[in-house]
């Protein structure tokens, strides 16, 4: 096939599974022996453009494979190939749209685990993780001025991977990228049902600052605290929603 290596493919009509088909086509197209391990991709943009699709979906289908260790971004090279065959490992299917309780579940498994990705970032963050999470941080802020639900999810996910990669422990960058590959779309879906419900966002915002600043000062306990609060906040936010839509 190597559409990555040729012309790009006919126009795929974007649906609700979108993101799953693009997935399917670049882990058919990696694994079906086009790429050696190593091989670099090409950029992003290019991927797009020859499936004719935004970067938001292409996005989403490329933290789905590196999730599966298939490929990795590699700092000054880009995406890499790391494996060409599909591993068996933990497969979980993103919930459908509207599926509250699905994706409640998945927060459930996102608050242990967010829990101790900030106390191990609070022991091991450097400067240059600090850069990345308050970069995230502006673009939070700067989304929720301009009223850009997919640009807030965005960073809001750009925030919590900075903090999975202070860990420096590539297991919990990796799960990190399987879980937000489940989350994000049905993020951007509930935070556009409850843009209208005032202070959402401010408030989320001010819980990443707090566990931020935890993380900066190098305190585990302070971001352990501050991690559990905003993950059950999350949750609260997610049943009040729902609640508002059954009312």
């Amino acid at each position: 096939m190597a559409f990555l290596k040729k012309e790009p493919i006919p126009t795929l009509r974007a649906d609700a599974n979108l993101t799953d088909r693009i997935t399917d086509l670049l882990v058919a197209e990696i694994t079906g022996g086009q790429y050696a391990v190593g091989e670099v991709l090409p950029p992003e943009q290019v991927i797009a453009d020859r499936l004719n699709v935004s970067r938001t979906v292409l996005r989403e289908a490329v933290s789905r494979l590196k999730a599966e260790g298939l490929v990795q971004s590699k700092q000054g090279v880009g995406l890499t190939v790391m494996m060409t065959t599909r591993p068996s490992v933990l497969r979980m299917v993103a919930a459908e749209e509207g599926d509250t309780e699905q994706v409640l579940r998945i927060v459930e498994l996102r608050r242990g685990f967010e829990i101790e990705a900030a106390t191990l970032a609070a022991q091991r963050r450097t400067d240059e993780d600090l850069a990345a999470m308050r970069a995230a941080l502006t673009a939070m802020e700067q989304a929720i001025a301009d009223g850009d639900v997919a640009a807030g999810v965005d960073a809001d996910l750009g925030f919590h991977r900075a903090v999975a990669l202070a860990t420096k422990n590539e297991h919990y960058l990796n799960f990190f990228d399987f879980l937000a590959g489940l989350l994000a779309e049905n993020l951007r879906v509930s935070r556009s049902r409850s843009a209208k419900l005032a202070g959402r966002a401010s408030q989320a915002q001010r819980e990443h600052e707090t566990l931020f600043k935890a993380i900066e000062a190098g305190d585990p306990e302070a971001a352990r605290d501050h991690a559990r609060t905003h993950v059950e906040h999350t949750e609260a936010r997610l049943r009040s929603t729902q609640a508002a839509e059954w009312n």
